[in-house]
């Protein structure tokens, strides 16, 4: 009986992750009809990280760059800092599958796109107005370097992450500094 629940369950979540697909490709084609750049690129991206949970990640892929370029053209940080994010761990997700396949020189390739990526999306981080969000970035960083063997960056990511917590409960105003310090 539990593995037919497990079968079950595993096909309810196909379900949803494909009617989600659905409804953010019909939010893609509004966006794309009213024309406003800041509602395509949200929608683009949506529609990337719908089409990671059905497994398709080369278009999660290029969803996620169209999205990319678009957040990038309007200055939105946040919206290139979460794309970025995605862009790497798509890039690591397309590592293993091609490791998998003993396709060691694209994986490697691959890899150092994600690690390039997780550095960028830090570095751009820092131009946010909000710490805790910087602080989400950094340890979301941190762990997609900790998956890509990269442990010692992951360790640099985290203690930005914690001196930026600890310049916030020292002093709301400082954060900023503190953090650069580190």
């Amino acid at each position: 009986m539990s593995v037919e629940m497990t079968i079950e369950q595993a096909r309810s979540a196909t379900d949803r992750a494909r009617e989600a697909l659905r409804v953010a490709v019909a939010a893609l084609d509004a966006a794309e009809a009213q024309g406003e750049p800041a509602r395509l690129s949200q929608a683009l991206a949506r529609v990337g990280r719908c089409h990671r949970e059905v497994g398709a990640l080369a278009e999660a892929d290029w969803y996620a760059k169209r999205g990319l370029a678009i957040a990038r053209g309007l200055g939105a940080v946040d919206a290139s800092v979460d794309a970025l994010c995605e862009l790497a761990e798509l890039a690591l997700e397309r590592a293993q599958r091609l490791d998998a396949q003993d396709e060691a020189q694209g994986a490697h390739r691959l890899r150092d796109a994600a690690r390039d990526r997780g550095f960028e999306a830090a570095r751009l981080a820092q131009r946010a107005a909000d710490p805790q969000w910087e602080i989400n970035v950094l340890l979301r960083v941190s762990d997609l370097f900790d998956r890509l063997g990269d442990h010692e960056d992951a360790i640099e990511m985290q203690c930005r992450a914690v001196a930026l917590i600890a310049a916030a409960h020292a002093s709301p105003g400082a954060s900023r500094g503190a953090a650069a310090a580190a």
